[in-house]
């Protein structure tokens, strides 16, 4: 099978292995256990050691990230990144190297967007996840939030905030809208499972005087949904300051909650 058919459509990478008894076979015959096997090892080349799962996790964030907001490359260079420019460009170039981005036409392989076998590979990724990995919500969903805007639609704004917030409600690490007296919050909670009790508690939260203030930087965050486990993981190793820098940076990447 040419590699350029493989990728029509919307179908996730490895469509075309078939179930063997022995594992699911490639169209060279080789025999693999899993897909994410036949990617990594077969069609990547790299060594099948302990390390893989990690690298793959990295793969798919950047994949969802670029796929979510392609242009922001300075965000998810800072945030998935630490800020490292070197390993950021490194990592780029070789995604472009290996045609998981359509930098053709003249686009900018920095900024260029997923091409048809970066999504099909972002899509598999997504789908052979470890369970412990949430599943986001629909990209319409998302996308609502990103579409209404602050003074455009506040009505709207206000309606694709709630559906979102019903979307992720069973999720492990949940940013919040909150009030308390006066005061409009956002909060993150996680489960904590260091008790015989598993409940929900806070580890990082933010107040505004104005409820349109609170509600600008939520829909930002609505829209970097896959980010929020990273980010709880931060909050609970090195405090809710931490994350409060973190995404004061990533704001100011960005060019503002306008953005």
């Amino acid at each position: 099978m040419d590699r350029r058919d493989r990728h029509a459509g919307d179908l996730p990478w490895g469509w075309w292995l078939r179930a063997r008894d022995r594992g699911l076979e490639d169209d060279s015959g080789r025999t693999w256990r899993t897909v994410r096997e036949a990617f990594w090892v077969g069609e990547l080349g790299f060594p099948a050691i302990h390390l893989a799962g990690e690298q793959q996790e990295l793969m798919t964030r950047v994949l969802t990230a670029i796929d979510a907001r392609w242009l922001a490359g300075a965000e998810h260079r800072h945030d998935l990144f630490e800020g490292d420019m070197l390993f950021w460009r490194f990592y780029l170039c070789w995604l472009a190297s290996i045609g998981m981005l359509d930098s053709a036409d003249g686009a900018q392989t920095l900024g260029a967007p997923l091409s048809p076998e970066g999504k099909s590979v972002m899509l598999m990724m997504q789908a052979t996840r470890e369970p412990g990995w949430e599943d986001l919500p629909m990209a319409e969903v998302v996308n609502a939030v990103a579409s209404a805007k602050r003074g455009e639609a506040d009505a709207a704004r206000e309606r694709a905030l709630v559906v979102f917030e019903r979307s992720v409600t069973s999720r492990r690490h949940v940013f919040a809208r909150e009030r308390v007296g006066r005061s409009h919050l956002i909060t993150l909670t996680g489960i904590a499972t260091d008790a015989r009790m598993p409940t929900r508690r806070v580890a990082w939260s933010q107040s505004f005087a104005e409820d349109q203030h609170r509600d600008d930087l939520f829909a930002w965050i609505a829209e970097r949904v896959d980010r929020w486990d990273d980010w709880w993981d931060l909050a609970h190793r090195q405090g809710g300051e931490a994350l409060t820098q973190r995404l004061l940076m990533l704001v100011v990447q960005t060019g503002g909650l306008a953005s």
